[in-house]
This record gives structure tokens, C-alpha cells and sequence, in this order.
């Protein structure tokens, strides 16, 4: 049902109507992803979002879509092959390019998030339209920023219950800040792809993660992780998930087309994307439980000691923001005001 929906037309998108019948394309632009041709980043996001792109141009648009990075390369180099023109839309995350969304990131400092998608994906959208769209995402068209669902800490052999228990871990992190954070709360943080997170934790070469709760199910990531902690309801944090397209292509089409891409663009598209991965946590959790996890539950008094523990990591996002010649202190004022208005606990 899900499926069917997300392929019609019914997005809650202010979408134009069809400008004509189907016909030979007139602007063909190209699409690549790291991500798996199966996962839903691809059957519930680019390829329908593609489809109804095509739809509503009457076929004058054609979006070609290259998955688990068929046009070559590795996922680091998306964004340059985006700049380069070498493709024209890309779907990556802030972390696979270091040091060049280093604004993005701070939306992943824990306990900022809202706990669900949906809400977090329309606080991204606002923070970036405020604070990063002149700069980080100068000649870059945002089709969206959206969230995962909550993000917590999976271990394989040690739980984690208080802050002590961090002591003398390895967990592997997807981002500088989250990884500023680990430091903070007394882990060594470890980059590693997210296709190498299982036989990492397999052969015990991290005691740990860092992830959503959606993507365990498909990588079977509750086979290697046996214990799973959270402050209740909203996790630890929520990582970011761009689709971008390059400016210049965009600015290739006429007012009319412009306006297609408009239609499937902003936060109305985010915050639909983000009701798909609010859809896939409660399975992933019963995944986990069905293989005999224990879920822990951080209580308010731990979490608000986990809490004090990682101020280290929003001063050094300020320190950065301020480096880049913006006001960092009060971009992450701003920041922990658009959460909160959005439902951050």
C-alpha cells in the first residue's frame, strides 16, 4: 500500500499539473546514489520521485538513475562529481565528504533532534534555508535535507547503561560531530563505510555503532549488535540525508520546468520522506527484539548527564561555524530554537 501510494501522484506535494502529453525528452539529467537499487532510499524516494518528475514535465524531463554508485567513483566523491557536472542530482550524506557540510552536521549533535523524521526533517529544511543555503549549498538546488528516524548506540558485548560504560569502546560514527561526541562521552569514535559496519562488529573491530533504527533491518544489524540504548522516544541523534542538484542543470530549464522541480522540491518533500522512515522503525525494533536484543532505556537522570557530557562537541561545531567566518554562537541558538519548535523533548 505504501508502495503504491509513494508512485502516484498524491504526495502531499503542491505539484503543477502534467504539461503535456509524453514525448521525447527534451532535458535528460542523471542521477547517482551510493545506496542499493532494493533499499528504500531508492524504491520509496528516487526512483518515484524521478517517475513524477517525468509525469508532471509530459515527458519533457527524463531522470536517469544510477544506483550503488554505477557511474564510478566512491561515495566521497559524489559531491564533486556533482560540482563537476559530471552527474546533475546526487544523494548522499553529510559525512561522506568530510569538512564540506560541516553546517549540515550540527543538525546531527545529539540530543537536538525531534525524535521523529518528519519533524526534524522540516527543522533541517528551516535551519539550511536560514543559515546554508548562500553558503554551503551555493549552486546547489536543494530537492530536500531530510532525517533518519532516532539514532541510538548498538553494542555487541557490553551494554551501555550509564556513562561509565563508555569507557574504553570503539564505536563506529558517520560524522565528525557525532564523532567529537563519543570523544566527549569517553568512546574512541571509528569511521568505517556503512556496507563494512556488520564485519566490523562481527570480527570485533569496533564494540559498537551509531545508526538509526531503519537501516539495521536491511544490513541485519541486529544480528551483530545484541544491546541497544536510548534515551526513550528520541534516541540519541537523527543524521541527515541530502538529494541535491546541481545549479547550473537546473537553471539549463525553462520557467515552466524550473517549476516541476520546484513542485518536488522543499520541505513538503522532506518531511514526506521522513514519514517513510518513521514507517520503518517500529519493524526494525521488533527485528532487534525478535532476535533476543535487550533495548535499554536511558532514564531522564543518565540521559541528562549524557547530555552534559558532549557540551565538547556544540562548542566544537561553534568554533568551526565561527572559523568559516559565520556567527557560530548564534547559529546554534538558532538551531536549538527551530528543534525545539519542532518538537525537540
Amino acid at each position: 500500500m505504501l508502495r503504491r501510494t509513494l508512485l502516484g501522484t498524491s504526495l502531499g506535494l503542491a505539484a503543477p499539473a502534467t504539461l503535456r502529453a509524453q514525448g521525447a525528452p527534451q532535458f535528460t539529467f542523471r542521477l547517482h546514489s551510493f545506496s542499493s537499487p532494493t533499499a528504500l532510499d531508492h524504491t520509496m524516494h528516487l526512483d518515484p520521485w524521478a517517475a513524477k518528475v517525468a509525469a508532471e514535465s509530459g515527458g519533457r524531463i527524463k531522470i536517469d538513475v544510477f544506483p550503488a554508485m554505477q557511474l564510478g567513483g566512491q561515495p566521497r566523491d559524489l559531491v564533486q562529481q556533482l560540482e563537476d557536472g559530471v552527474v546533475d542530482i546526487i544523494w548522499t550524506v553529510p559525512g561522506f565528504t568530510p569538512g564540506r557540510f560541516m553546517g549540515t552536521e550540527g543538525l546531527e549533535l545529539p540530543f537536538l533532534n525531534t525524535g521523529l523524521s518528519v519533524t526534524e526533517s522540516a527543522a533541517a529544511m528551516e535551519f539550511a534555508a536560514k543559515h546554508l543555503a548562500e553558503t554551503e549549498y551555493r549552486g546547489i538546488k536543494i530537492i530536500s535535507i531530510h532525517s533518519t528516524d532516532r539514532a541510538l548506540i548498538h553494542t555487541s558485548r557490553k551494554p551501555i547503561r550509564t556513562l561509565e560504560d563508555f569507557r574504553g569502546m570503539k564505536l563506529r560514527v558517520a560524522g565528525r560531530f557525532i564523532g567529537e561526541a563519543v570523544t566527549a562521552l569517553g568512546a574512541t569514535p571509528v569511521g568505517i563505510p556503512l556496507g563494512g559496519v556488520y564485519e566490523a562488529t562481527a570480527r570485533s573491530q569496533v564494540d559498537g555503532f551509531l545508526i538509526n533504527w531503519a537501516i539495521t533491518q536491511p544490513f541485519r544489524l541486529y544480528e551483530v549488535a545484541k544491546f541497544h540504548s536510548e534515551p526513550p522516544g528520541v534516541g540519541l541523534f537523527q543524521g541527515m540525508i541530502l538529494t541535491l542538484m546541481n545549479g547550473r542543470s537546473y537553471n539549463r530549464l525553462p520557467p515552466d520546468l524550473k517549476a516541476v522541480i520546484d513542485a518536488n522540491s522543499g520541505p513538503a518533500l522532506a518531511v514526506n520522506r521522513g514519514a517513510i522512515w518513521d514507517s520503518q522503525t517500529a519493524a526494525a525494533v521488533d527485528a532487534a527484539r525478535g532476535a533476543g536484543n535487550e533495548i535499554i532505556a536511558i532514564g531522564p537522570e543518565e540521559k541528562a548527564r549524557w547530555r552534559t557530557a558532549v557540551a565538547p562537541a556544540y562548542e566544537a561545531w561553534v568554533a568551526e561555524m565561527t572559523r568559516r567566518g559565520r556567527n557560530g554562537r548564534a547559529m546554534f541558538e538558532d538551531l536549538q530554537a527551530i528543534t525545539a519548535k519542532h518538537g525537540r523533548a
